[in-house]
């Protein structure tokens, strides 16, 4: 069995490197400056520093500032910090394996589970871009924790439990889903055994407080109590764990109204993603066909298929948690909710294949519409999430601040100015570029101890004294 389990997992993380091997290319952008920039430190002190909650963004340490603070010890090698991302993802796939192996107590339905989790095209979010990592750190962090609980090593599960705490803030709704996993499924954790996670819980809920007033005070994320965002979020972030595109829900002024024309163009205009939805139709129809078809034949485990549901929906519905009253929706945040909804569908594949031999073809298809649809989904999401384009413009940043270095660091200044000869403007010219390169933060990593200060052309059109003027577009297209 053990051989067995290791041909899987060499195969499973072979197999997801490879579908995710873009990843290892996406230079640093955009938050990633600042990590760098704020996680240069030179004593003990300054890393101590790291766990203050006293900041003006999310406190994450573990995730950000230690996580950043790693990669400058390799030399800030973008290759070994994804190679880095992508153990800590494996560790967490791993745990997940065994968390479903112990409370399901049937192998294949614990790989099938793994299998769709890791492959899920949503981990362009969250394995791509090295500000997302927190979402990984997370996830694995709070699996670990997890099955140490569910096997009794509770000082190993409380510690990896900080651990997570001290990755995102979201890690506190870890602690309603033990109490509501502990009503629902499980008698053997006993109440004191939590008590623990509610203490831990509430205090870095009032640690979380300081730095998310600043967070919060944001207009994207500012939270709402308004009930058809919250109902219009949640639908949304079922949707896309179901497999839309992210950018599904650009195209609809209403979940409940028909998609605008835009929408239709750009089917004809792109038909990889009319495929895409196509395959994604096909996928559901077949799933839903082939469950009622199961039910008929074995009524008697409907009801424990409902059972089964509305415990994944609550778990769903907490992991979003406070998610769902903000303004801005992203599909990063899926990480730890998605395990929820990939479950249901591996549980009725896993219950079809032990049910005869027409169902069991119809497994096969399934799991095969799952792969394609995945890597299909893989390299549409590359496109959209505009990771790989942003990570082109830093590169080629690299590569021009490098060959003008000696001549740049002679000035104060930095303009970039956006040609006016150039009436179509793609990407964005000096705008793009201040969010890609998070205003100010990347001198310091491209121009380590200077004192260079970077000019906008779309903010100002004067062009400060002792400027060294660089054009737009000779990184946006180089």
């Amino acid at each position: 069995m053990t051989q067995i389990n290791n041909m899987f997992f060499v195969f499973l993380f072979t197999l997801t490197t490879f579908l995710f091997r873009n990843a290892f290319t996406t230079y640093f952008l955009n938050d990633d400056f600042f990590f760098l920039k704020i996680t240069r430190i030179n004593s003990f002190n300054q890393f101590v520093n790291f766990f203050s909650p006293i900041r003006q963004y999310s406190y994450k340490p573990v995730s950000t500032e230690v996580f950043y603070f790693l990669i400058h010890l390799f030399n800030e090698n973008i290759f070994i910090a994804h190679l880095l991302g992508f153990f800590v993802y494996f560790v967490g796939i791993y745990y997940l394996y065994k968390i479903i192996f112990l409370l399901g107590k049937n192998k294949f339905f614990a790989f099938l589970t793994t299998s769709f989790y890791a492959i899920n095209f949503t981990h362009v979010f969250q394995l791509y871009y090295l500000g997302t990592f927190q979402e990984v750190f997370l996830f694995t962090f709070l699996a670990i924790c997890f099955y140490k609980l569910l096997v009794g090593k509770n000082i190993q599960a409380i510690i990896f439990f900080v651990l997570a705490l001290l990755s995102k803030e979201t890690a506190v709704l870890f602690v309603p889903f033990l109490i509501i996993y502990k009503l629902f499924l499980n008698k053997k954790i006993q109440w004191k055994k939590l008590i623990p996670y509610l203490i831990l819980g509430l205090l870095f809920t009032l640690i979380y407080q300081y730095s998310l007033k600043y967070v919060t005070s944001l207009d994207n994320y500012k939270i709402t109590s308004n009930l058809r965002l919250v109902v219009n979020n949640f639908l949304w972030y079922f949707l896309w764990a179901l497999g839309l595109p992210n950018f599904t829900s650009l195209y609809f002024t209403s979940i409940l109204k028909p998609p605008v024309q835009e929408f239709y163009k750009m089917l004809s205009n792109f038909p990889e993603i009319k495929t895409f939805y196509l395959l994604l139709i096909s996928y559901y129809s077949l799933l839903l066909i082939s469950s009622i078809y199961f039910f008929i034949k074995h009524l008697n485990e409907l009801k424990k298929f409902i059972y089964f549901i509305i415990c994944l929906f609550t778990y769903f519905f907490i992991f979003l948690g406070p998610i769902l009253f903000f303004e801005h929706r992203w599909m990063v945040r899926l990480t730890l909710p998605l395990i929820f909804i990939v479950l249901i569908q591996t549980y009725l594949i896993a219950n079809f294949i032990k049910a005869g031999k027409i169902l069991r073809l119809i497994s096969s298809v399934l799991i095969i519409l799952y792969l394609i649809l995945n890597i299909l989904g893989i390299s549409i999401h590359e496109s959209s999430s505009t990771f790989l384009l942003e990570s082109r413009f830093t590169t080629s940043a690299k590569k021009y601040f490098e060959k003008n270095k000696q001549k740049i660091v002679k000035r104060s200044n930095l303009y970039f100015i956006d040609s006016i000869n150039i009436k179509y403007n793609p990407w964005g010219g000096s705008e793009k570029l201040k969010v890609t390169f998070g205003d100010q933060n990347f001198i310091d990593h491209y121009f380590p101890g200077s004192k260079l200060k970077a000019v906008y052309g779309f903010e100002d059109k004067k062009i400060p004294k002792d400027a060294y003027i660089i054009n737009s577009f000779d990184i946006l297209l180089l």
